[in-house]
């Protein structure tokens, strides 16, 4: 934990209390006192990805890259809200200043994720395709061994939801702790450890209330989204203590006065 600043270091030895209800309720705060930037990233962010996903090959590698730098966008937003600021809607796109750090650590944990899974994908390629092999002349799959099947979908969601979960936190590290991709990759996993089961519950509550506004023609959605996302920014800034003076030293040391 030597690369790691302080204050994230003592959270990991010490502990932390996490406070989902508020999380929740910060979220369509701040989503209510700058409504028309956040609603107007949101789409914005869905008519790049639309457009990308027409665009073959070419469209998923820019996805990768742009994601990360997209996605930390509303947090930054966020935060200078909390200091006070009125930001412009450049400061949406303020993440690709650190394109590169940011897309290096996505990448390695999307690497990860698939490293993680890669046995249960063997295991349920095996399992499968030589049963179906076996049996194919007569179309009889009854010989499948689904305890097998079983096992191996096991194997791929366990390690998808553990490192999911665990690296949720690795950008805003990055970003705000000014952080290298493995470090932070690493602190967040440690960090979020700590809390992990109700970080899960979290991710999952905020994901079910972000999917409800589909309810009214999917319109909804333009404000949960958002919403559920800085609902996830208000965890992380509690949690990390973002908006002490001695965080924002550093992050007034790094990105300089404008915003």
């Amino acid at each position: 934990m030597e690369n790691f600043p302080n204050k994230i270091r003592d959270l990991i030895n010490n502990g932390y209390e996490f406070k989902l209800g508020d999380y929740i309720s910060r979220g369509f705060s701040l989503i209510q006192a700058n409504l028309g930037g956040f609603i107007g990233f949101f789409l914005i962010y869905l008519a790049i990805s639309l457009v990308l996903t027409f665009i073959p090959f070419v469209g998923s590698l820019a996805s990768l890259v742009i994601t990360p730098a997209l996605t930390i966008g509303p947090y930054h937003v966020a935060n200078l809200m909390d200091k006070g600021r009125i930001p412009d809607f450049n400061a949406f796109f303020k993440g690709f200043d650190r394109l590169g750090d940011l897309f290096l650590t996505y990448i390695l944990q999307v690497l990860i994720l698939v490293g993680a899974m890669l046995p249960g994908i063997i295991l349920l390629i095996a399992t499968v395709g030589m049963s179906f092999m076996e049996n194919i002349e007569y179309g009889d799959t009854s010989d499948v061994n689904f305890g097998i099947v079983g096992g191996a979908v096991l194997l791929l969601m366990i390690p998808l939801v553990y490192f999911g979960v665990s690296y949720a936190w690795s950008l805003p590290l990055v970003w705000f702790y000014n952080m290298k991709p493995w470090p932070a990759l690493e602190a967040s996993r440690k960090l979020i450890g700590k809390q992990w089961f109700m970080m899960f519950l979290f991710l999952i509550v905020s994901g079910l209330i972000a999917a409800s506004g589909a309810i009214l023609l999917g319109v909804g959605l333009l404000f949960t989204a958002p919403a559920m996302s800085l609902a996830h920014y208000a965890a992380f800034a509690d949690v990390t203590k973002l908006n002490e003076e001695d965080t924002e030293t550093d992050i007034i040391d790094h990105f300089g006065p404008n915003i």
